[in-house]
């Protein structure tokens, strides 16, 4: 009886090595399908591609910059959406160092995380370096509509992301410096 139990458990466990085997190689070969260079590939080549049509990318090196009419080292990007529309959006901002970000409101809310760098924020009705706190790459801050607030960044030049499914634009507050 024993040896039955283990003949058993000895043909499980070839068994789950044999599986294993041929899950390696199947993801191997999946692997190697991957092209070296992301912007080549393609989309819509599965069953799955009236979706796939519907999946919007933007990598790095296609972001249009423009630079900000009213501050001299900030530009904007906008990846996906339209940001005076009702839908989902998401902008990317370039601020580079010594530059402030006067204060201003949105009148949507705002998720904003920081790519790159160190983004300063603050909430107030004006631009008091004094009253802000560091936010490296990775950091994430939600503004609610209306808050009234500023960025500056130290050194270098910081990277953000900015996301809202709102409308959006921008209002100077009267007391922004």
């Amino acid at each position: 009886m024993k040896q039955q139990f283990f003949v058993k458990l000895i043909l499980s466990f070839i068994s789950v090595i044999l599986l294993s085997m041929v899950a390696c190689n199947a993801w191997t070969r999946t692997l190697s399908d991957i092209p070296s260079d992301l912007s080549s590939a393609p989309l819509s080549s599965s069953p799955l591609s009236s979706v796939q049509q519907q999946v919007q990318r933007v990598l790095p090196h296609e972001l249009q910059w423009q630079d900000n009419p009213d501050i001299v080292g900030v530009q904007s990007a906008v990846a996906v959406g339209d940001s005076s529309n009702s839908e989902l959006y998401v902008l990317f901002g370039k601020m580079k160092g010594g530059v402030t970000f006067p204060a201003h409101t949105h009148p949507g809310d705002r998720i904003t995380t920081v790519i790159s760098g160190i983004m300063y924020y603050g909430v107030g009705e004006r631009a008091d370096r004094a009253n802000t706190q560091p936010y490296p790459a990775g950091s994430v801050v939600y503004t609610p509509a209306g808050v009234s607030h500023f960025m500056w960044v130290q050194d270098g030049e910081t990277v953000m992301q900015e996301t809202g499914l709102e409308p959006t634009g921008l209002e100077f507050t009267t007391n922004a410096s």
